[in-house]
């Protein structure tokens, strides 16, 4: 016979306690979590099997204003067990709150370390007991009442005496305090008198000052107090100013100096005094500098510390700038001076210089002929180039406007023979009826300023047919030596084709609206810098607005429940150059309504170069009924997972039963069953669990409990385990940083255990399995390594995807349903962190993840 000893573990003994007639249960994590609660305890709170897994408060509510929740968090902290003994405790009855009294304890369980990890608690039911001994003792007090109740009346006609003595002292003092009081009263309306005629004669002072102060209160520099001369120096009036930040009222003095320097005073104590310096104001006109004399003073409170400072503004614009003109001035005196004692020297060269100006005039009247000649040559060039020139060209002379000049494709504009050179253009726009052209030409001569028109509609003769084309028009000006415009070029420019072109794109537009609007989609656009939220009629009524009501950008977030919310904010702002597309399903709350609506978010984010976002555009489709559909099947799974689990946890109680009676009895054949039984249980369950966890993770019931932990210490622990599961690897740790993070412990066991087991199941061959833990970029990065069969590139866009299992001709021995890294990728997205695997074919995997230090 085998009588080796067998040690439980904590999951056995769970199980084997929940089999005990007396009330028993365990509580895991300080919030109390219910773990295991048999029959009894159920009986003793009122409750089914449906509080196991909820927090005992939750679970418990009548428990919250009572001792044994605050007893049970102390038990868990310092790890001390505490038993207590006829203890009152208000629960719940058939529906109604009742006292009943107990023996119970609160038993800390403890790892080697002296973590507590659970806390048994065990109780039982007295109140019959102690019922019985209040009714003794209730008989017991009525017999000596009896005997007391004549001392007590003798007692009660001596204390009445000494009561009536009392009230008549009680009297003199009253009307003593009611004396100290009146006189109390008199001296603090006499000190509130004085107070505030002082604070009115301060204020009556600082508002004559002629100097401008203010008064900046507080690290925003909240203006507190004022005077006319600084409301008249800043051009504004009493109620603008007051209660408001000075960078609320004065903007523009945000990255001028003196905020610094304020906060400098408000610092040290240290005043700062400077002059004549600059500042600059935005007035009615624009942006205008000025230049100060300013005083900084810090003041202080009755305690002595800081609170505000001083400032004591002088505008010296007016002495700065005269200074300057002043100074100027004088350099220009000194300039003149100098000028004019050249002048004297000049004047006696000029007589020289007229000498031998006579020679130069015969030179010049040579050169004058030979500049004619060029002259007539350029203007030779110039209308060649006119002519040549790849736009309608027409030079127009003097303020009579005559034609000077045309080009080809001028006349094939106007529709006119070359003929009309000479003419008036007058006369050519009485024949085109177009009159108003006229006035611009006028205009364009009279004030020598360019005219440029854009897309005008012009009727032309073309093989013996009127077509309309459009053109952009350029009046341009043309001034002699001195300045007065002479001659006026019109330059006309070819744009039909890009006229046609945008009108067939605003139809295009139209059609294609007309279809979204058909398919009942709404279209949203999303200015990312300026926040402007422009929404479709159809986008509005999903959110429950009418077409005419303004929906903002705010407005479509705060209709999200805060649930979603955060994702969708995550996955609108998570924009890059090389994944530009929105793709989301969220619902959304009507307004008004406390109904929920699903709906399907498709878009495209433009992104700058330097990868901030743009803008952010695209359609909103309603997938409620599918998301229903969806939900009830969530539902429905997790309801069959659930009631799954009660047969299959009694059925792994009598195993481990069986189990442990064939290890007594040494029967090797029912000991291998048995032990085969347990590992399909185990697959069955973790199956189940997988099915329950998908269930909770997309009805959003799944719930993370962050909690402080060294992730290197529930690797060794996992490690541990699966050593003991999966003699044929041998598993190593080249790297495991002492690392602490705040995150759900169980769930991210879960993700690891997931990743060991995977990488188990698929090196069979491989023997050689590598864990890392370590820190980089402020994250906590494990990764499991092994050299198995490896995984294809389209394999790996889709792993993390529910229900997807690699197909392969390897693998096909493998047992799973695909659950197990979509369940991982989900619960280290909620801890805002990133999974992935890096695969080569024949070569091994690598799976990954990372999760931030805080």
């Amino acid at each position: 016979m085998n009588n080796q000893h067998q040690r439980f573990t904590d999951k056995e003994l769970v199980e084997i306690l929940s089999l005990s007639p007396a009330a028993t249960a365990v509580y895991t994590s300080e919030k109390l979590v219910i773990q295991m609660a048999n029959d009894t305890m159920l009986s003793f709170w009122d409750k089914d099997r449906q509080v196991i897994g909820m927090p005992l408060p939750d679970a418990v509510p009548e428990l919250k204003n009572q001792d044994f929740i605050a007893l049970l968090q102390k038990v868990w902290n310092t790890g001390i067990t505490y038993t207590a003994i006829d203890t009152p405790a208000e629960l719940m009855s058939a529906g109604q709150p009742k006292t009943f009294y107990f023996d119970f304890t609160y038993r800390a369980l403890k790892k080697e370390d002296g973590h507590v990890y659970a806390i048994l608690h065990t109780a039982d039911d007295v109140t019959e007991r102690n019922l019985h001994r209040q009714a003794m003792a209730h008989a017991a007090a009525l017999s000596g009442a009896l005997e007391n109740e004549q001392a007590l009346n003798e007692e009660l006609s001596a204390a009445n005496e000494e009561l009536n003595s009392t009230n008549e002292e009680m009297y003199v003092m009253q009307q003593s305090l009611l004396e100290l009081n009146n006189e109390l009263e008199q001296r603090v309306a006499a000190r509130v008198k004085d107070l505030a005629e002082s604070k009115k004669l301060l204020d009556e002072i600082l508002h004559q000052l002629p100097a401008p102060v203010a008064v900046l209160s507080g690290e925003n520099q909240v203006i507190e107090l004022t005077n006319a001369s600084i409301l008249s120096f800043w051009n504004k009036e009493r109620r603008e100013v007051i209660g408001r930040p000075m960078l609320e009222v004065f903007p523009e003095l945000t990255h001028q100096p003196f905020p610094a320097q304020w906060k400098e005073v408000l610092a040290t104590g240290i005043p700062i005094a400077n002059r004549e310096k600059p500042v600059i104001f935005h007035k009615h006109d624009g942006p205008k500098q000025f230049y100060v004399d300013y005083y900084y003073q810090p003041l202080t409170n009755y305690s002595g510390n800081r609170t505000s400072i001083m400032a004591t503004v002088i505008d010296v614009t007016d002495k700065v700038e005269s200074r300057k003109q002043l100074e100027e001035n004088q350099l220009k005196l000194l300039d003149l001076n100098d000028e004019l004692s050249t002048m004297n020297e000049e004047m006696s060269a000029t007589n020289e210089e007229l000498i031998t100006t006579n020679e130069e005039l015969a030179e010049t009247r040579e050169n004058l002929l030979r500049t004619i000649a060029s002259v007539e040559k350029s203007e030779a060039r110039f209308r060649f180039l006119v002519q040549q020139a790849p736009v309608a060209v027409c030079i127009l002379n003097g303020p009579e406007l005559i034609i000077e000049s045309v080009n080809d494709m001028m006349l094939h504009v106007l529709g006119k023979p070359l003929s009309i050179v000479g003419q008036k253009y007058e006369t050519l726009l009485e024949q085109l009826k177009n009159q108003p052209e006229l006035k611009v030409l006028q205009e364009v001569f009279s004030t020598g300023k360019t005219h440029f028109c854009n897309e005008i509609p012009t009727e032309l003769m073309q093989n013996g047919q009127r077509k309309t084309g459009f053109y952009n028009f350029i009046y341009q000006p043309i001034q002699n030596e001195k300045g007065l415009v002479t001659t006026m070029m019109i330059v006309a420019t070819d744009v039909t084709e890009q006229v046609s072109s945008r009108l067939q794109l605003q139809r295009t537009e139209g059609t294609l609206r007309l279809s979204v609007e058909a398919a009942n989609v709404g279209t949203w656009f999303l200015n990312n810098k300026t926040k402007e939220f422009f929404a479709s009629a159809q986008l509005k009524e999903l959110f429950g607005y009418s077409s005419s009501e303004e929906l903002t950008y705010m407005d479509a977030i705060a209709h999200i429940p805060e649930s979603h919310r955060s994702d969708v904010l995550r996955a609108m702002g998570s924009g890059t150059a090389n994944d530009s597309h929105y793709n989301i399903e969220f619902p959304i709350k009507d307004s008004g309504e406390e109904n929920l609506r699903w709906v399907k978010a498709l878009g495209k984010i433009e992104t700058e170069t330097g990868g901030a976002l743009r803008h952010f555009s695209g359609v909103i489709m309603d997938i409620t009924e599918q998301k229903e559909d969806e939900l009830r099947k969530n539902d429905f799974i997790g309801m069959v997972s659930h009631e799954l689990k009660t047969p299959l946890t009694s059925l792994n109680g009598y195993t481990q039963i069986l189990h442990q009676k064939a290890l007594k009895s040494g029967d090797r054949f029912t000991i291998s069953a048995l032990e085969k039984v347990t590992a399909q249980i185990k697959k069955m369950t973790s199956m189940i669990n997988g099915f329950l966890n998908i269930s909770r993770l997309e009805s959003g019931k799944i719930h993370l409990q962050k909690e402080h932990f060294y992730i290197d210490e529930l690797i060794m622990e996992l490690v541990e385990e699966s050593r003991l599961t999966s003699s044929t690897h041998e598993i190593s740790i080249p790297v495991a940083e002492h690392l602490q993070v705040y995150a759900d412990r169980d769930k991210i066991g879960s993700v690891i255990s997931n990743l060991l087991s995977n990488a188990v199941k698929y090196s069979p061959l491989a023997k050689e399995i590598e864990i890392f833990c370590e820190l980089k970029d402020n994250h906590v990065h494990f990764s499991v390594k092994d050299k198995g069969m490896g995984i294809k590139p389209h394999d790996v866009e889709k792993l993390f995807d529910r229900f997807y299992r690699v197909e392969g001709s390897q693998n096909q021995h493998i047992s799973g349903f695909g659950i197990g890294l979509y369940l991982s990728a989900e619960i280290i997205e909620r801890h805002d962190g990133k999974i992935a695997v890096d695969s080569e074919i024949g070569k091994g995997s690598t799976f990954y993840f990372q999760l931030p230090m805080e």
